[in-house]
């Protein structure tokens, strides 16, 4: 009998059941920010429209508020900014309870998330600006064994590039070093076969 999901998978399903939900909190795991900013970033979405959304990722337990501001240009509102209650919402054992619509949002929004990002270094003429700059995808076949190693160390890397970050930033605190703007993408996915191979060609 298969185990029915956990009370936290199913928030995660309600919370990314619409692309957009799951865009947000792509972006959300990236920087802290409010409704007015994300409309300000996709103007092509109503302020109305994204607040319902933000207010389903925080009732998911997916975001918090952290901070309220006052004055400005807000001309006696208030704005209220958010963030992602983690860096990953997902392990190697919530992630398999969620359904394949959730997890298919989640997937598409990181990636699109990702070709933005690389979209706005090739505009900007940064994407080439480091000649140690890192930029590759490898085909191959893998067995088992070649799988789980690669998404052992992938995880591994993932995992440090937090306290790397924290380093980074204390560094940077202390001196008087401009901070690179960087984009580390990690990936290891399952390929269909080739056209030929499919064939029998």
């Amino acid at each position: 009998m298969r185990e029915r999901p956990t009370l936290v998978s199913e928030k995660l399903a309600k919370a990314l059941s619409h692309p957009l939900r799951a865009r947000i909190l792509m972006e959300l795991n990236q920087r802290v920010m409010s409704v007015t900013g994300y409309v300000r970033m996709f103007p092509e979405h109503s302020h109305s429209k994204i607040y319902g959304h933000f207010r389903i990722l925080e009732e998911c337990g997916c975001i918090e508020l952290i901070e309220k501001k006052t004055g400005g240009r807000r001309r006696g509102g208030v704005e209220h900014f958010y963030r992602a209650t983690q860096r990953t919402l997902f392990d190697q054992v919530s992630w398999p309870t969620l359904p394949d619509s959730a997890k298919e949002q989640m997937t598409a929004a990181a990636f699109m998330t990702y070709v933005d990002r690389v979209f706005d270094a090739m505009n900007a003429g940064t994407i080439e600006a480091r000649e140690d700059r890192h930029f590759t995808w490898s085909p191959g076949y893998f067995d088992l064994q070649a799988w789980c190693e690669t998404i052992a160390e992938v995880d591994e890397l993932f995992e440090r590039l937090p306290k790397r970050m924290a380093e980074a930033a204390a560094r940077l605190a202390a001196g008087d070093e401009d901070g690179i703007p960087v984009t580390v993408a990690l990936a290891c996915f399952e390929s269909p076969k080739p056209r030929d191979e499919v064939s029998g060609v």
